[in-house]
């Protein structure tokens, strides 16, 4: 592995992290094309806070898939929305002893070319058939097209539509074994099926990933009785619709809405088969959630019905690349969300439609949690509902890296309401009026009681912060590192630092150098912050804030970014003294856990506002650690002794840094 490779490695949480460059310079491409790969979904970055790094593993299984010819379209550098790839979802699968049965009957539609939808109906026959809800069926009643008895009226309706879809000579007889092959005892196995066999590109234009059975059970179990109306309104094939039924007694107060077509058939029939003694027609129908709810023409009998609903459940399109005319329609439609995301659209929709105190339980990316783009959602569910729970999922679907979470929403207000926070590690609750005061309404879902009662103490101090006190500069990016960056200095070179070059107070021995011709790098800031008096330098990516103390007026890169404080009277070592302090540390990854240390961060950070002797003192404890590092442990308990933190309180601190 090259220098250029290994030296860009950032590790957190025990796991390799890379950035854009290296990405790039591992997997043999330009940034420029790492960035497309990024938008077109064929890499996924850390989170949605951290836009160009990516988890070492996932980068090398990219690579492997390539050298292996699993994804020669990447080489061809094809947009994912064309991809004909499938992938096999084991997570959707109960029973992982049936893999290899349903794997198998993937593999027979793919390597015999059969067309989705007669592939669906043989193995649909096939179903009913095990089932006993049809005697018997062959290969030459299919392609004839044979009216054949089924025991429920409905199902017989359901399966004639199908039938009179599937184009002459679309079925051969050499197709039998689809009739005749073992399905598993699975709850969705048409669903797992389709699902399977629907390609990728598909899946990331509709934002449609299916969710794993034992995360649809948890969230039902906990909400719905036998006599509960539900919706799902995004439903696909049915799973939380097959969950509701496990629970519900009348299938009519079941309802569900997808616009995809063939799912929707799925989750028709997959009703109907668990409730095959009643004589009844699904509230399931193809129709778009977010346009044509509220039209009242949605079900025609049932119309009064599209509403008041105890319990609302679903895992929610995601990053759907509406048009530009759905784009107008739904800011007509929702003028309170300006970021189009999907996911907040059928959240605003389902709260509407919930009768008062139902409850909403969504499947939800981390990015709804923090991301600025998502203020809007979170301030619409902060001001009309109480959060019941938040349960952190982590990454729960194949091929997708966003970590996840389970929302779950009552309709209804409460200023009191305390929301329980559900993680590996343990449970605890939240005062919902914290996160109403939060900045951009962020849901910190890392605070417990315990976290909050410290944090709290630290901003109940007189302090100000280094919001519009400050002058900021990203570190400069090249345009071409090979060019402009040297490991040696030459005449005319300069030390240039690296994030990892920056340690508390101090930067390291510098590796690289560069000629400074800011007129020919890709971005650069002003000059005179480069070389101010005085500036901090931090790491832009780390879990941790590490400031160093420059005053030689040295140069960046973009790992290593820079704050000039504006603050009168309020000395720049203070500042780096208590941005590299074990408590601030516990702040910051309590406020935002984040491995991108960001501007808004730090301008949230309190700088209490102490007498000058307390600044002295700083200052000079600061200055031995700029001489020698090892006496960090004085400062650091001097800075938490000047915040009056309990011996606990304390203890608690170190125990969280170490």
């Amino acid at each position: 592995m090259d220098n250029s490779f290994t030296e860009n490695l950032i590790t957190y949480n025990n796991e390799a992290v890379l950035n854009i460059e290296s990405t790039a310079t591992f997997l043999g491409i330009s940034t420029a094309t790492v960035k497309n790969w990024v938008k077109c979904g064929y890499l996924q970055t850390f989170g949605e806070n951290t836009k160009y790094f990516f988890h070492k593993k996932d980068i090398e299984d990219v690579k492997f898939k390539i050298f292996n010819g699993d994804l020669k379209k990447l080489n061809k550098r094809a947009n994912k929305t064309g991809a004909d790839k499938t992938f096999i979802p084991d997570e959707y699968m109960q029973d992982k002893t049936s893999f290899e049965n349903l794997n198998s009957i993937v593999n027979f539609v793919k390597n015999n070319n059969i067309e989705l939808l007669p592939a669906l109906l043989l193995v649909t026959l096939n179903l009913l058939k095990r089932e006993k809800i049809i005697s018997t069926v062959t290969i030459y009643d299919v392609i004839q097209k044979k009216e054949l008895y089924i025991t429920n009226e409905q199902i017989q309706k359901e399966i004639k539509i199908w039938f009179s879809e599937v184009k002459d000579g679309a079925i051969k007889k050499t197709f039998s074994f689809l009739l005749d092959c073992n399905i598993p005892k699975q709850r969705d196995a048409l669903g797992f099926l389709y699902q399977s066999l629907l390609n990728e590109g598909e899946k990331s234009q509709s934002g449609s990933y299916y969710t794993p059975s034992n995360i649809v059970d948890e969230s039902i179990n906990e909400y719905v009785k036998k006599d509960s109306k539900v919706l799902d309104p995004c439903c696909g094939t049915g799973q939380f619709l097959l969950a509701f039924a496990e629970i519900i007694d009348n299938p009519l107060n079941i309802y569900g809405i997808d616009f995809d077509q063939i799912a929707v058939r799925i989750a028709r029939l997959n009703i109907l088969i668990k409730f095959r003694n009643k004589n009844f027609n699904p509230n399931i129908v193809c129709k778009n959630t977010l346009f044509d709810i509220g039209n009242y023409n949605l079900f025609s009998s049932n119309n009064k019905d599209i509403k008041d609903f105890d319990v609302i459940a679903t895992n929610p399109p995601w990053g759907v690349h509406f048009s530009q005319q759905d784009s107008e329609r739904l800011k007509k439609f929702y003028p309170m969300i300006a970021s189009l995301e999907s996911f907040s659209y059928f959240l605003k929709k389902g709260i509407d439609l919930l009768k008062n105190e139902g409850v909403v339980s969504f499947i939800l990316p981390e990015s709804i949690l923090n991301v600025k783009t998502h203020k809007d959602i979170r301030e619409i569910i902060l001001k009309n509902t109480q959060i019941k729970k938040v349960v952190y999922l982590d990454r729960v679907f194949k091929n997708v890296f966003t970590p996840v979470i389970r929302l779950d929403l009552k309709k209804g207000k409460n200023i009191n309401n305390n929301i329980q926070i559900l993680k590996k590690n343990g449970k605890y609750n939240i005062e919902q009026s914290r996160w109403l005061n939060n900045r951009d309404f962020n849901f910190n879902i890392h605070i417990n009681g315990f976290d909050a009662k410290i944090i709290d103490s630290i901003y109940k101090i007189n302090h100000t912060t280094l919001e519009n006190r400050a002058d900021w500069a990203l570190g400069i990016v090249t345009g071409n590192n090979k060019k402009f960056i040297s490991n040696e200095d030459k005449k005319g070179f300069e030390p240039i630092y690296k994030g990892k070059d920056i340690k508390r107070f101090i930067l390291e021995s510098p590796s690289s150098f560069i000629c400074f011709t800011p007129e020919k790098f890709q971005q650069v800031a002003l000059t005179e912050k480069y070389r101010a008096k005085e500036k901090l330098i931090y790491r832009f990516i780390s879990n941790n804030l590490v400031f160093a103390y420059d005053d030689k007026q040295r140069l960046t890169l973009n790992s290593a970014n820079i704050v000039i404080p504006k603050i009168p009277n309020y000395p720049i070592k203070v500042i780096a003294a208590l941005l590299n302090s074990s408590l601030y540390q516990f702040i910051f990854q309590k406020k935002f856990f984040s491995i991108k240390i960001l501007r808004s961060h730090i301008e949230q950070m309190p700088l209490p506002l102490w007498s000058d002797e307390i600044f002295t003192e700083i200052i000079e404890l600061v200055n031995v650690n700029i001489k020698d590092r090892n006496n960090f442990e004085k400062l650091d308990n001097y800075i938490m002794k000047k915040f009056d933190l309990s011996n606990e309180d304390k203890k608690y601190v170190i125990k969280f840094n170490k």
